[in-house]
């Protein structure tokens, strides 16, 4: 049975102004990811076993809403049913893609949820970092071993990377813009 203190849990926000809102529920349990984006109707999973795949939810109750959001897998693998599988995260030498995002910032009032809740440990992107000719936002989760970091970190500017350090690999999410 798996302990709720093996749970690691983080958000990725945009910040337009004073509104946040609410693009990613992440969640780590011993060695798979998970990654919600809310109300899309589906999630993405990197399980253990080192199968990835893009998952429908089976909430009948809320209908999915379509929000201007792309998803994608880390990497190729071999197939395996409706995903892939590659290199388990225990055994990565090197920084590993999980997913990658792409975020449209024209319409964040209107499409995502507002976070109406506490933003300590969020992953904060600030609009306002941002030329106002960006329409859209690349936003990437990564494994990244500890004895990998240098060869990574130096490429992201600090305020666009967030680090989650509780596990290992640890999982960095960074954000850029989309030009």
């Amino acid at each position: 049975m798996e302990n709720d203190l093996d749970k690691i849990e983080f958000r990725v926000l945009i910040k337009d102004g004073v509104n946040y809102y609410y693009i990613l529920k992440g969640e780590h349990h011993n060695s798979e990811t998970f990654c919600f984006v809310p109300e899309a109707g589906f999630h993405f999973t990197e399980h253990e076993s080192g199968e990835a795949h893009i998952q429908t939810e089976k909430d009948k109750g809320r209908p999915a809403k379509g929000i201007p959001i792309a998803i994608t897998t880390g990497s190729a693998g071999q197939s395996c049913g409706s995903g892939v599988r590659h290199e388990t995260p225990e055994d990565l030498g090197v920084a590993y893609s999980i997913t990658d995002l792409i975020v449209t910032l024209d319409s964040l009032d209107s499409e995502f949820q507002k976070y109406n809740r506490s933003v300590e440990g969020c992953f904060i992107i600030d609009k306002a970092f941002f030329s106002k000719d960006t329409s859209a936002v690349h936003i990437g989760l990564w494994y990244v071993p500890t004895r990998n970091e240098a060869s990574f970190e130096f490429n992201i500017p600090e305020y666009l990377l967030h680090k989650v350090i509780k596990c290992e690999p640890q999982i960095w999410i960074f954000a850029e813009p989309c030009v």
